[in-house]
């Protein structure tokens, strides 16, 4: 356990979980003191009369912070020799206040941060997940001042965790106009004509490459994963682009009613692969909307649904308000902060987090995954080989940060039954080669991370 004082100057609600981040994530248990004692671990402020008085505690100053400093630090470096705020710093990375001042030339369409434009590009960490690094620098103090022994990051001798997912968008590339014809009726001229095209270019393909389902690839990534001895989270919309409240030309196609979608739970549920919901296009615009898809699948799939992604990454012009949404709908966690141009940690953390809701003061109960790596994120014209060591030196950086993040490929690009997208898939499996062949890399789905993340959590509150 460790007891921390925050000046009383400074003592505001987002100081206090930012301490509380660095501490429980380092493996010990954060209590606040309200008065100045021996027992004091952590003070955090500038008083000198306070300072003088904690002769035995870890003194962090509050600094002036700039965000060129923030990104120039030194893993090597020692707590005191910091010149920047550690703890504003958290803030300004986790909430992403540090890309508070950008115009909207800065995001795309989906809403997404343009990764070129990121704090984290212009200043070459992209690819370091440097909240690790702060969190490490606070286990490492604590740990050699008061021989405190914490609480593991992960279970058993794993040092860093690759979480495998799939975003399901187009599992079935021939069969969806004939499941939706009767819903198609109801549409407007428009994007009946709009339908037509899609379906007559995807009958042109069918003549040429065939009538199998190329994109129907669920059974192979099962049995690809199973051997060696991995697990992953498949996310799948409950919302297709017909109904009330979807985007008609973003969302996707499919029924997940239909009997081949209700035969596919059965076999995920069984091998004990994660069932996951692909929140529609709009869902960032209607908490209803999250509730209902989320209902929906848990009925249709015939299990609890703990975890969350968007569609397009599309978290909304206000993230903030998303991922309340997320915390009122009951999702155990989320994993949609990512940058979509490129590989990287979208918030230079490979840790897990619980947000912090400027708006209300209080921390959402919805733990964020990060995400790092992507499918089309990372093929950008290279060959073959270059994009697995692109992709490994990403995966290096993330088990030397000793972090957790995600993989996402989606289920039509993850095995080559496609000749267009058999790049990807033969990137896919060597990726999975690599880990299988890197030691202490615990390789598994969001639930069985989250319900090891839970078990964390219990121990150290019990310190």
């Amino acid at each position: 356990m460790v007891s921390y004082f925050i000046n009383k100057t400074i003592d505001t609600p987002i100081n206090n979980w930012a301490i509380k981040f660095l501490v429980e994530s380092s493996g010990y248990k954060a209590v606040k003191s309200n008065t100045i004692t021996d027992q004091v671990k952590l003070y955090y402020g500038n008083d000198l009369v306070e300072i003088n008085s904690l002769s035995n505690s870890i003194i962090i100053q509050q600094k002036k912070t700039s965000p060129s400093a923030i990104f120039s630090f030194n893993e090597k470096s020692r707590l005191k020799e910091l010149s920047f705020d550690i703890i504003e710093a958290t803030i300004l990375l986790l909430t992403d206040k540090i890309h508070s001042n950008l115009n909207k030339e800065h995001y795309d369409k989906h809403n997404r941060l343009k990764g070129a434009c990121s704090y984290q590009f212009k200043n070459g960490s992209i690819q370091k997940p440097i909240v690790n690094y702060y969190v490490l620098l606070i286990k490492n103090s604590i740990k050699e001042k008061f021989l405190l022994t914490p609480i593991p990051f992960y279970p058993k001798d794993y040092t860093s965790v690759v979480v495998l997912s799939h975003d399901v968008d187009e599992p079935d590339r021939y069969a969806i106009l004939k499941r939706q014809k009767e819903k198609i009726k109801h549409l407007n001229f428009e994007n009946k004509l709009y339908y037509a095209w899609i379906f007559l270019r995807k009958y042109i393909r069918k003549i040429i490459f065939g009538g199998h389902k190329s994109y129907w690839n669920f059974e192979k990534i099962l049995a690809l994963e199973s051997k060696y001895g991995f697990s992953s989270s498949f996310f799948f919309s409950a919302k297709s682009r017909f109904e009330k409240g979807s985007n008609f030309k973003l969302d996707n196609s499919y029924d997940i009613d239909h009997q081949e979608f209700q035969k596919l739970f059965s076999l995920l549920n069984d091998k004990g692969f994660e069932i996951g919901l692909h929140s529609s296009y709009n869902a960032n615009t209607n908490l209803s909307f999250f509730e209902d898809e989320k209902n929906r699948l848990e009925k249709i799939a015939k299990r609890q649904v703990i975890g969350n992604r968007h569609h397009f990454w599309n978290l909304g012009k206000n993230e903030d308000q998303t991922l309340l949404a997320h915390h009122k709908s009951g999702f155990k966690y989320d994993s949609s902060i990512a940058f979509n141009d490129c590989p990287g940690f979208r918030r230079s953390t490979a840790l897990p987090f619980y947000p912090y809701n400027s708006e209300n003061n209080i921390t959402l109960s919805t733990l964020q995954i990060p995400n790092f790596l992507m499918d089309t994120n990372l093929v950008n014209g290279e060959n073959e080989e270059e994009i697995v060591q692109k992709a490994i030196v990403f995966i290096n950086e993330l088990t030397k940060a000793q972090g957790v993040a995600s993989i996402n490929w989606h289920v039509r690009m993850a095995y080559p039954t496609d000749k267009k997208l058999s790049l990807y898939a033969r990137v896919y499996m060597k990726i999975i080669e690599h880990l299988s062949n890197t030691k202490n890399v615990w390789v598994t789905s969001f639930e069985n991370y989250y319900q090891w993340q839970k078990e964390r959590e219990d121990l150290i509150n019990a310190q």
